[in-house]
């Protein structure tokens, strides 16, 4: 372990051309701290962004390059071969005296999991836009999931210097597509037409709308483009260029003025009369910040990544207008023990309201941080990447870890990571984000808090309460609760089989491991066919995992053919009575209800093909418990209202166990309501939770078995740009073998500026399996396409009988 550490030390000397950041910067230098993520569609330029920002802060010695594929951000041997990121990386680097940790996330849709967890703690984020392509499918989704954090964010428009690049059009895809204000702070100083291509010469010069100088990139002498000249500009010495920064300036402040009523106070004022000219630029930059923190506009820059232009105003937009730790609303937690909202509940009863507290971030507070990240390392285990919110995390620390059950950790080692190579330092500060190394139970999501965390104290179980639910066997939280992370449904999955009984435990092993570092993988057992099921995002997502298990991990198994992950309904109201009586090990269970399904259909505005996401989350469950419980010769039962909860938790397990497979092929149960009634009691030796438990899964399965039920498929939204001249080709093939809808062609702003077309439709995912080779062939190679799923929709009855017998090998 030494010997590898002391590897890794010499190999970052190297690399590094400056001193190091530390996170155990002291609380008063929260104001420096930025903790920011670069979120875009794939092939924006994430990654070439992030390699010239290390470079220009001083921290690479050369600038790495995608296609060599030797960067810094992406290190694994797959995203090197593939010139993707695959897995998101973490980096700590200065910039004017500011702290930056920089999280770079995947783009591709298969990886949504990736930005899901990054972007949970980011207190800001930069949306990279191709300038020729401008918003696209993933933009909108990496987008929505910034907003839903409500994290600010500014735009990079990239690509300046391709044919076809067009900076207004992505300003205007900002408002139209993202709805956001945009904020435009720079313009070009050579005024091209929508379709013009920038030279070399005409890159190197910019124009800032903020501070009203002229920016000049040395990227005709300079091949790394360090050399950034600012220069006043006055009407006399260059009247044309002061004319396009002065119409700059107006435009900024007149859309300044729509978000923010200060800068219209100052621009009304009598020391400005109206004159945008005459806002003071500390005035602007004030503005500007203020709105981007309250998320009501984003800024705007321009630039060319590759050809080293534009990236260091980016990293000065990044210190002056996204939010410090300290800026952003403190995060609000809940105290477990009280009732989760989607949790079933007694018949005309309501659940007890959670206790929703603020987590104040503070280093002199009890230690309150967040999991967002695992990594599984061959010689050091689990590497847990961490955001400290409140108190300072120290090394060697005991940790209790509330989602689980309130389990005590010991923090060994802690790191901060500068991608995939370590440095061991001895605490993380609050707001800062850095590496736990020791944490054997910790998962992605998990809440980690001081041994003596007042919220430990007040944290109350109902007595008699399940430690763990049988549906997840995960055990009941304890003490304060963070908001977790989403974790999509997997639509794609495929058998895994050990190569020989001596594969089968490492094979077991490294997809525990996998499982760890990927919460959107998932591995199940077939209990007819003996199978072992991996199920993950997609076609890409699940070939990564394929060739880390064979060619990283060295397992020697085989994989069957990808398959698409189906949801199950019920097909009509269905209810069955179940007694359930057993013995099991010299002691004999009892219980009896009634278990009644329906289908829950779709709203009615919904227009889309996806007629409403489809997971198990969906489902309703209620249970209608007696108001007293009486034996079968009616004598009361002492301890009701204890014995009631100690029930209802049994049942509710039960059911949700039940609903993770449905009986057509046992995938899991959506859309569909669940009512528990008639429920008897037989004595307290007799009716164990166990028994309630089982019966309750039981009779859901028999009532399942009676509602005729129905198969969901998950329904993609597919965009295509292909030449005008193969959309008939195209159209045609998704009408017909793909069971597809078009929903737009050639939609408004949204036709390349190369003649092809966009295309947007929703078919069957599994019509699309294989889609990337069929398209090449129809344009000769000349179309691209991007798909995300959108929901899931129910199947003609022909449709799933073919599926049906596909499955259980009859055709």
């Amino acid at each position: 372990m030494a010997l590898v550490l002391c590897r890794a030390a010499v190999r970052l000397r190297a690399r590094i051309a400056q001193p190091r950041w530390y996170t155990t910067a002291p609380a008063e230098a929260l104001s420096r701290v930025r903790n920011i993520g670069i979120i875009a569609h794939i092939d924006a330029g994430k990654t070439t962004t992030t390699e010239r920002m290390l470079h220009y802060a001083g921290f690479t010695r050369r600038i790495g390059d995608v296609d060599d594929g030797n960067t810094v951000m992406d290190y694994l041997p797959a995203e090197r071969e593939r010139g993707i990121t695959i897995q998101s990386a973490a980096i700590t680097f200065g910039w004017r005296d500011a702290q930056l940790h920089l999280i770079d996330t995947p783009g591709h849709v298969d990886f949504t999991m990736e930005v899901e967890r990054a972007v949970r703690v980011l207190d800001g984020a930069v949306t990279i836009l191709d300038a020729v392509a401008g918003v696209q499918a993933q933009t909108q989704t990496v987008w929505t999931q910034a907003a839903r954090y409500g994290i600010p964010r500014l735009v990079f428009v990239n690509k300046m210097d391709r044919e076809g690049a067009c900076w207004r059009r992505c300003v205007d895809d900002v408002s139209t597509k993202l709805n956001a204000t945009p904020l435009v702070l720079q313009v070009p100083a050579a005024q091209k037409p929508r379709q013009g291509q920038y030279t070399p010469r005409e890159l190197a010069v910019w124009l800032d709308a903020v501070s009203l100088e002229r920016i000049t990139f040395d990227i005709l002498s300079d091949s790394s483009g360090s050399s950034v000249r600012r220069e006043r500009l006055t009407p006399d010495a260059d009247p044309q260029a002061f004319e396009l920064a002065a119409q700059a300036r107006a435009q900024l402040v007149e859309a300044l003025a729509e978000v923010d009523p200060q800068i219209m106070d100052v621009f009304l004022s009598d020391r400005v009369d109206g004159d945008p000219l005459r806002v003071p630029e500390d005035e602007v930059r004030g503005a500007v910040r203020r709105a981007t923190l309250a998320s009501r506009a984003c800024p705007v820059l321009l630039g060319a990544s590759y050809r080293n232009v534009g990236v260091q105003p980016l990293l000065d937009a990044i210190v002056d207008y996204l939010p410090t730790p300290t800026d952003r609303p403190q995060p609000l937690a809940v105290v477990a023990g009280a009732e989760a909202p989607t949790r079933a509940v007694a018949k005309g009863a309501r659940p007890e309201a959670a206790e929703a507290v603020q987590v104040r971030p503070d280093a002199q507070e009890k230690l309150v941080a967040f999991a967002f990240k695992v990594v599984v390392d061959a010689q050091r285990g689990p590497m847990v990447f961490v955001r400290v919110y409140a108190g300072t995390l120290e090394a060697r620390s005991v940790l209790v870890n509330g989602t689980q059950g309130g389990v005590k950790e010991r923090a060994t080692k802690l790191l901060q990571m500068y991608a995939d190579l370590p440095e061991e330092i001895a605490s993380i500060g609050c707001g800062h984000i850095g590496v736990v190394l020791g944490l054997k139970q910790t998962k992605t999501g998990d809440t980690l808090l001081h041994p003596q965390h007042p919220s430990l104290a007040r944290a109350h179980r109902p007595a008699k309460r399940p430690k763990a639910t049988a549906a997840h066997g995960e055990p009941e939280p304890v003490g304060l609760q963070l908001h977790g992370v989403s974790v999509p449904p997997p639509v794609f999955f495929c058998a895994v089989e050990a190569d020989s009984p001596q594969d089968e435990k490492p094979l077991a092993d490294a997809l525990a491991s996998l499982l760890l570092e990927d919460p959107s993988l998932r591995v199940s057992h077939d209990a007819e066919t003996g199978q072992t099921l991996l199920s993950g995002m997609g076609e890409l997502h699940l070939e990564i995992v394929r060739d880390r298990l064979l060619r990283d991990m060295k397992i020697g198994a085989s994989f069957g053919t990808m398959r698409v992950s189906y949801r199950e309904m019920a097909g009509q109201p269905a209810a069955a009575d179940h007694v359930y009586a057993k013995e099991v090990a010299g002691k004999v269970g009892k219980a009896a209800m009634r278990v009644a399904v329906a289908p829950i259909e779709p709203p009615a505005e919904e227009s889309s093909a996806a007629e409403g996401a489809a997971s198990p989350d969906t489902n309703e469950i209620e249970v209608d418990m007696p108001e007293a419980l009486t034996t079968p010769d009616g004598s009361p039962v002492a301890g009701d209202g204890e014995l009631r909860e100690t029930v209802l938790a049994a049942i509710e397990d039960g059911i949700r166990s039940a609903l993770f497979r449905g009986s057509v092929l046992g995938f899991p149960v959506a859309r569909t309501r669940v009512d528990v009634s008639d429920v008897q009691f037989f004595g307290e030796d007799l009716s164990t939770p166990a028994a309630y438990r089982a019966c309750a899964a039981q009779a859901l399965l028999r009532a399942l078995g009676a509602c005729q039920p129905v198969l969901l498929e998950p329904i993609a939204r597919v965009t295509i740009q292909c030449p005008e001249a193969a959309v008939g080709s195209v159209l045609a093939d998704l009408n017909g073998a793909r069971r597809g809808r078009v929903l737009s062609l050639d939609d408004a702003g949204s036709k390349a500026l190369d003649g092809s077309m966009l295309l947007v439709a929703e078919a069957p995912l599994s019509a699309l399996v294989g889609y990337s080779s069929a398209l090449r062939s129809l344009t000769a190679g000349a179309a691209n396409f991007s798909l995300e799923v959108v929901g899931f929709g129910a199947m003609t009855a022909q449709q799933q009988q073919k599926v049906v017998n596909e499955s259980r090998g009859y055709a």
